[in-house]
């Protein structure tokens, strides 16, 4: 049985968030491994060297956004360039490709050169496009999907939800594998740690995530619990909206809007509650974070949302009813130890999204297809 020696891995426009930490986590497991691997991305040099091994093969790609064409065509674009200039490099035998974004371009190129790719789709592709931006060029991607990734060698999804849309769109479902993300390192003791009057929201500041049906839910919160603050963490181009909708409401001052940050270890331990009202996910790492440092979640019923949650202890609401979620912010606290008690059981369930197991899964997945 042939072993994969060098591993492309296609991620061309880096962007922070969930599907980064899964590919750092993989990556760093495969060098472990000795796998040699190439990373096309237009990642900068200084996140290089915070979260990847050195022995990472950086193929850096360029490409800045026009008015009519979106950065990440561009990086799309030049990351095909690359495959070919390590293609040269590199033997078909023992190598295969694995895309982790902008899979279409990639994926006609390895057909054209003969090469196997696998290409990882973790969001509910029916979700994505009903709640898209732009619905025309959402139909267009989904169009695209349904004709190209039968043409894939695998395809690797990360939840139940996100596998199901896809068995719609893929004529070879037997290609399609769940695999869930290589996330955390270890499961944490359970500690009491003092918590604050703190609501928190983790993710980019965008429609996707819907923060806010949260800000609208806040005021309503507020009258029974009035000391509380909503502590939101993320960037995007929905901030100045979303800090006006909370002068608006007239909440601005318990509200806190914090950036950006890696470090979210202590907004996990304060934090009272976590709300993720996304209108899609593929499997939102925030949820398993929060439940892995004794954080309760309510969270809308997006595609893995149950995966992690379960449906036997999850508390889901819906995406547009803010004053549904509310009530449930509202049950949670006044049930605060119940809710405490059922966030230990669904920790007892986090093992299937520690990064060595889940990391082997992609690597054994690979390699069955490279011999296929």
């Amino acid at each position: 049985m042939k072993k994969i020696k060098n591993l492309v891995i296609l991620y061309p426009s880096f962007d922070s968030g969930g599907v980064a930490t899964n590919l750092i986590n993989f990556v760093n497991h495969c060098i472990k491994k000795n796998i040699n691997i190439y990373l096309i991305s237009d990642i900068k040099k200084s996140n290089q060297k915070k979260f990847f091994s050195k022995k990472v093969n950086f193929v850096n790609i360029g490409g800045n956004s026009l008015n009519f064409i979106s950065k990440r065509l561009i990086t799309s674009i030049f990351s095909i360039f690359s495959l070919y200039e390590i293609f040269k490099k590199i033997k078909k035998k023992d190598s295969i490709t694995l895309s982790f974004q902008s899979h279409i371009l990639p994926l006609i190129a390895c057909l054209f050169l003969r090469r196997k790719i696998i290409i990882r789709n973790s969001e509910d592709s029916f979700e994505a496009t009903k709640y898209a931006d732009n619905k025309i060029s959402a139909l267009i991607i989904l169009s695209l999907k349904f004709f190209f990734y039968s043409f894939s060698d695998g395809i690797i999804t990360n939840s139940i939800k996100s596998k199901k849309s896809l068995q719609k769109i893929t004529l070879k479902r037997n290609k399609i594998k769940l695999i869930y993300n290589p996330c955390i390192k270890k499961i944490l003791k359970n500690k009491k740690n003092l918590k604050n009057n703190f609501i928190l929201s983790v993710g980019r500041l965008c429609k996707q995530k819907n923060q806010e049906v949260l800000i609208k839910a806040f005021p309503y919160f507020l009258k029974k619990f009035p000391n509380y603050k909503l502590i939101i963490i993320g960037h995007g181009y929905d901030e100045q909206k979303l800090k006006r909708l909370t002068n608006e409401l007239n909440i601005e001052d318990q509200v806190v809007f914090c950036g950006y940050t890696y470090k979210l270890k202590s907004y996990y331990e304060k934090s009272k509650l976590l709300i993720l009202p996304s209108l899609y996910e593929g499997l939102p790492n925030t949820l398993i974070e929060s439940v892995n440092y004794g954080l309760p979640c309510i969270s809308s019923n997006c595609s893995g949302s149950e995966d992690i949650l379960t449906k036997k202890y999850g508390i889901f609401t819906s995406r547009s009813d803010h004053k549904l979620l509310a009530k449930k912010m509202i049950y949670s606290l006044k049930n605060y130890k119940r809710i405490l008690s059922n966030n230990k059981k669904i920790k007892l369930g986090l093992t299937r999204f520690l990064i060595e197991p889940q990391a082997s899964k992609y690597l054994v997945y690979s390699n069955n297809i490279l011999n296929n």
